[in-house]
């Protein structure tokens, strides 16, 4: 039988070998940034965050609490760490770990771990707190995992299949009070991320392409996540709002899978109605080549070293940017009937294709674009 191991801050909790007593949990609606608005008073933390005793704060300041854990008691028995996210000024975010449930070590799956002691002190854009950085993350992911999983094609498909939400109280070092901590639990995807890839063939601080997978792969790669990412935005009503390479999981079969939700704009609990709700929007989701045109996800261009794809993509777009507008036009130019919107005549005729080479001006006119007109 397996032993529980009680941990104080000190002896860092999410380390193998941890079992987690959890219980089910249900988590409060998305708030901030579009959301409604915060519901926790903001606390005075201008201290210097090295000296804050986190664990103190955590007491004082705990988690949000929609309604209180129900059900029976579970296991959570920790294996391995993957990552604690590492963002803003001191660094911190969710813990990242695999694990079996139940003590039934064919069960594995991954927690993210909502811990504010080990989050930011403070946001200095925002002037929110460690707790409730922790429980916004915890509140959008939970709640786009929520809405994701029941739609067909895109819950355990796109993305990670889900298994709740849960939370777990750990000791502290002060005698008698525990603090409570939130978590989510998914699959266990296989794999790696795209970042991942890129890294391991980076050497010196440069992308030794030689040592990427295969150009025809990569964009393999790059199709089907623009094509996973407007799914779930169509399908799902929920828009990922970080696709950037770290976020893309590639499995053993080439297919991809889309994870890290916590800045996600889930729809259902947006200050604004889905765009396929406009009145006169079309009902079919919007095509790649103008999702996309002629940008990656992420800042600026392909040829923007910024661009966090800019590693991923052909070394010919970077001189180029117009070759990838091409890519987009020969991939989705002729897509399945009933599978994406037409471009509009506004996309087709905007004044910035007259910038454009005659070559691209050329493709655009076989999918609709007024030619110029010659001059006299």
């Amino acid at each position: 039988m397996a032993t529980t191991t009680r941990v104080s801050i000190s002896s860092k909790p999410y380390r193998e070998g941890v079992e987690l007593r959890i219980r089910k949990h249900i988590p409060p609606e998305p708030f901030g940034s579009g959301y409604r608005p915060c519901p926790r008073h903001k606390v005075g933390v201008s201290q210097d965050a090295i000296s804050v005793d986190r664990v103190a704060f955590a007491l004082d300041n705990p988690p949000l609490e929609a309604e209180p854990a129900a059900g029976e008691e579970h296991t959570f028995t920790i294996t391995g760490s993957k990552t604690l996210r590492r963002f803003h000024v001191d660094g911190g975010g969710a813990h990242v770990v695999t694990g079996y449930f139940d003590r039934d070590k064919d069960v594995v799956c991954l927690a993210k771990i909502y811990d504010g002691v080990y989050y930011p002190f403070e946001n200095q854009d925002s002037g929110w707190d460690c707790m409730t950085l922790a429980d916004s993350d915890y509140a959008i992911e939970a709640w786009a995992y929520e809405t994701m999983q029941p739609v067909q094609g895109v819950g355990a498909k796109l993305v990670p299949e889900y298994y709740g939400t849960w939370t777990f109280a750990i000791t502290t070092n002060q005698p008698g009070r525990r603090r409570w901590v939130r978590m989510l639990l998914l699959q266990l995807v296989y794999g790696e991320t795209v970042l991942a890839k890129i890294c391991k063939a980076t050497k010196n601080d440069v992308v030794q392409y030689p040592l990427l997978p295969d150009q025809e792969t990569r964009l393999r790669v790059l199709k089907d996540t623009f094509e996973a990412e407007i799914s779930i935005l169509w399908n799902a009503e929920v828009l990922h709002g970080d696709l950037s390479p770290r976020n893309v999981m590639v499995q053993p079969d080439g297919s991809v899978v889309i994870i890290d939700f916590n800045q996600a704009v889930v729809y259902p609990f947006y200050y604004r109605p889905h765009p396929k709700y406009d009145e006169g929007a079309y009902p079919l989701p919007p095509s790649p080549i103008k999702r996309y045109w002629p940008f990656a996800p992420g800042a600026g261009t392909f040829a923007d070293p910024g661009n966090p794809w800019a590693s991923w993509v052909p070394q010919s777009w970077l001189k180029n940017p117009e070759l990838a507008a091409e890519w987009l036009l020969n991939t989705w130019g002729s897509p399945a009937p009933g599978k994406y919107a037409p471009l509009s005549d506004y996309f087709l005729n905007h004044p910035a294709h007259a910038e454009r080479s005659k070559k691209l001006q050329a493709a655009l006119e076989k999918l609709g674009r007024k030619p110029a007109k010659k001059e006299i």
